[in-house]
């Protein structure tokens, strides 16, 4: 058993170095992250300043919203590296004079594009449950403070991480992440329609 986890880890291993997976799908999880946090905070925004506001239909709305989110970036990404995954691989094998739809290059290729899809697909999930969290168990008022305390706290967060792995200020790169949840709070609030209906 240990040995064929072993050979998977390895092929793994190989296969993430053959494509560049784990760029790839660090890009992946930041952009779904980042766009379901950016989107519940709208959907939360907008729903409080219509005045007609629950927390079951905060919650109901949110999770909905959150799979929607989730199945349209997961296709989406699959689309899209399915695409660049056969580029990439039909170059490596014009350079190595290898033809096969069977080769250890078209697997690599192929395990890509699911993983990369599954994690742009998981990532925008996360980044818009965990806003909704605070509507199960605290009044409605107490829970819109927390949760929109939570995306920009979830976007400074995403921000520093990145600035970090990539050698960059810390503290400017969460804020500039915690920037865009506030400019969307301030769009949302700004041209809601509940201004003029």
């Amino acid at each position: 058993m240990k040995d064929k986890i072993k050979k998977i880890r390895e092929r793994i291993n190989l296969y993430s170095e053959v494509t560049d997976l784990t760029s790839v799908s660090r890009r992946y999880f930041i952009i779904g992250f980042f766009d379901g946090v950016l989107t519940i905070l709208g959907l939360i925004i907008g729903s409080h300043l219509s005045g007609e506001i629950s927390a079951r239909l905060i919650i109901t709305a949110g999770v909905a919203t959150a799979l929607a989110l989730g199945i349209s970036s997961s296709w989406g990404a699959f689309e899209a590296e399915r695409i660049e995954q056969k580029i990439m691989r039909d170059q490596k094998e014009r350079a190595l004079l290898v033809n096969s739809k069977e080769s250890a290059i078209d697997r690599a290729h192929r395990f890509a594009a699911y993983v990369s899809s599954i994690i742009h697909g998981i990532a925008p999930i996360i980044g818009a449950i965990l806003p909704i969290i605070p509507y199960a168990f605290m009044p409605l008022e107490e829970a819109f403070i927390a949760a929109v305390t939570i995306g920009f706290a979830s976007l400074f967060i995403l921000g520093a991480v990145m600035g970090r792995s990539a050698k960059f200020n810390v503290f400017v790169s969460g804020f500039r992440m915690f920037l865009a949840g506030v400019l969307t709070a301030v769009v949302v609030t700004l041209l809601s329609p509940s201004h003029f209906i």
